[in-house]
């Protein structure tokens, strides 16, 4: 009964498809209803947790694929898929030196998932024992014998020594001059980010951002990143170097302040905390408010825009074009898992040492959504109304392409439901 129950399902989605023609090709337009809608199951349309089609199905009850999405919801409901087994890796052989362009994760595998058995610093120096075959991943000697893996773009050849330049002839001494004025210091750059700091044992590392101006949205993006426009941003904030992660969400939980996330993908600590409505995030915030006597809160879009281009104006904060490696989205490079995100750091942080920014999971904001900058305000502040049913993502996710994972890049989901791909990072107000 499923079967044929199913396959009437896929028949009329086919039909009922087939007449959108272009629409359906290439980079789909994110304004409108029905291409969220769309986004939403392309996002989800070949996973196989239940969970995944019942949040579907409260975002769009009486959507084009509800039919589909119910019958595999309950398909799908007492069944979780197996584990995969990690096979041994096939491994070329190598003999020579390394360093690290920025700190870097020593994994027991050539996977991200895999167990955190150490951590290079910036610079170091290390011996590459091997490549893995058809990853990009370097085997590397480890203290006390043992071997562990490092993700290929963040090791490269250490630059050839220059020849010590020829020693000058010996001068007779100068006469004595009188003492030089200390020259007056620089001022400090228009913003720059300050060492991590945490105001409690589990609460997420800050980063401190200074005021500054930007160009906010895109004039070549979707409709709704236009029109591009200057904000300045007038006071000094902190904002969260990682996305929240599931340690930290779970810190909430023990307290009683926050619900349990269910954990089927058998996530790290230091996963992102994910199935998160902009509800749930603004209950942690007041929970780590009431903890730390500070006035922890979601940043604004503004805010977020800015500490994500980084004193950048590109499409990315590296550049135009997506490099491999550098982002946790789909198609992007580096090892990838459509079943889970990557942990917070493992993927390089921007230039005020963000991480995360691009892909990951979606990021909540505490603005209302606008389908476009008209009318936006131009100090930073949150663009809000009384009344808010939807509220502004930002960053794309790892299960969506490059397209969504630019730092204009903006998209909308309702306030009070949870998604699997939504999670946060915080931002704190500065006295």
């Amino acid at each position: 009964m499923i079967k044929a129950f199913l396959a009437v399902c896929v028949l009329s989605l086919s039909l009922g498809l087939s007449g959108m023609g272009a629409a359906t090709a290439g980079i789909l337009p994110k304004d409108g209803e029905a291409q969220y809608e769309l986004q939403f199951w392309e996002s989800i349309k070949n996973s196989t947790h239940a969970e995944d089609y019942e949040a579907y199905l409260k975002a769009y009850p009486n959507g084009r694929f509800a039919p589909l999405a119910r019958a595999r919801a309950e398909r799908y409901k007492d069944s979780s898929p197996e584990p995969a087994q990690t096979p041994a890796p096939s491994v070329e052989d190598m003999d020579i030196y390394y360093v690290a362009t920025t700190n870097a994760n020593v994994r027991s595998q050539p996977t991200p998932r895999s167990e955190r058995i150490g951590e290079l610093d910036k610079g170091q120096r290390v011996h590459v024992t091997g490549r893995v075959r058809d990853k990009n991943w370097y085997r590397i000697d480890l203290a006390g014998g043992s071997s562990g893996f490092v993700f290929a773009e963040l090791l490269r050849e250490p630059p050839k020594a220059s020849p010590p330049a020829p020693q000058p002839k010996p001068k007779a001494p100068p006469a004595p001059a009188a003492t030089p004025t200390p020259p007056v210091a620089a001022p400090p750059a228009a913003s720059t980010g300050a060492p991590g700091s945490k105001d409690c044992d589990t609460c997420p590392e800050l980063v401190v951002l200074q005021p500054g101006s930007f160009v906010m949205g895109d004039e070549r993006g979707d409709r709704s990143e236009r029109p591009a426009h200057r904000v300045n941003i007038a006071h000094p904030f902190a904002i969260g170097k990682y996305e929240v992660t599931l340690g930290q969400w779970n810190a909430c939980v023990e307290a009683g302040s926050c619900r349990a996330i269910a954990n089927a993908a058998g996530l790290s600590e230091s996963s992102p905390a994910k199935d998160l409505s902009w509800n749930d995030a603004q209950q942690y915030v007041r929970w780590l408010s009431k903890l730390t006597g500070q006035n922890y809160r979601l940043p604004s879009e503004a805010e977020w825009e800015y500490a994500a281009r980084a004193g950048t104006s590109s499409r990315y904060w590296w550049g135009d074009d997506m490099q491999s490696g550098k982002a946790n989205c789909k198609g992007c490079g580096g090892d990838w898992s459509n079943e889970a995100p990557a942990d917070v750091d493992d993927f390089p942080a921007n230039p005020f040492g963000l991480y995360g920014t691009s892909g990951g999971v979606w990021e909540w904001v505490a603005d209302c959504w606008n389908k476009s900058y008209a009318g936006a305000p131009k100090d930073g502040s949150v663009w809000s109304k009384s009344d808010c049913r939807e509220n502004v993502i930002r960053g794309g996710s790892w299960r969506n392409d490059k397209t969504y994972a630019h730092s204009a890049s903006r998209f909308t989901y309702d306030t009070g439901v949870r998604y699997i791909l939504n999670g946060f990072r915080v931002a704190k107000s500065l006295k």
